[in-house]
């Protein structure tokens, strides 16, 4: 997410002038209208001057009348700032990185050595299951400790006791 400068008041002054030229509101005294206009701008400080523009846009898109305060920053809530080179750089790596870990965890699971990995993923991989931590603090992996065909083991045994059909 973009890092976006805050409105300035002259700039909050802008937007709420192009809502009240596109929308219909009551019509207020001079001293009533400047109370509104200061409580507008007091809830509306703070945000981009971008999200204060979505937010004219789509209140001349969707309301029929001047919005109230609570609306403005309903539509500012909806508001995304575009993504930035380094926010989809991060996002494109850390995707890289949790499909690399699921193809490794899967590789462990199937009875592949653990190799030379973070050991961030060991300890995940702990913590799921297909690898164990020994009493030295190294790792390995369950299926080359215990043997990867455990499960084909057990179906024989069962198959030999008459518990189920042999499957191909």
């Amino acid at each position: 997410m973009v890092e976006e400068a805050t409105a300035t008041a002259d700039q909050i002054e802008n937007h709420l002038e192009y809502l009240a030229t596109a929308l219909p509101s009551r019509t207020l005294d001079n001293e009533s209208g400047k109370r509104r206009f200061a409580v507008y701008v007091s809830m509306l400080i703070g945000h981009s001057d971008k999200a204060l523009a979505h937010m004219s846009r789509a209140a001349c898109k969707s309301l029929d009348w001047f919005p109230t305060v609570k609306q403005c920053l309903d539509l500012i809530g909806e508001y995304c700032a575009p993504e930035t080179v380094r926010d989809a750089t991060l996002r494109i790596c850390g995707s890289f990185a949790q499909d690399a870990y699921a193809q490794w965890l899967a590789n462990v699971r199937a009875g592949q050595p653990l190799g030379d990995v973070p050991e961030s993923w060991l300890r995940m991989a702990v913590e799921a299951g297909p690898v164990r931590r020994l009493a030295d603090g190294s790792f390995v992996s369950r299926a080359l400790f215990v043997g990867p065909t455990m499960e084909r083991k057990f179906q024989s045994a069962m198959v030999a006791a008459g518990a189920m059909e042999e499957s191909e």
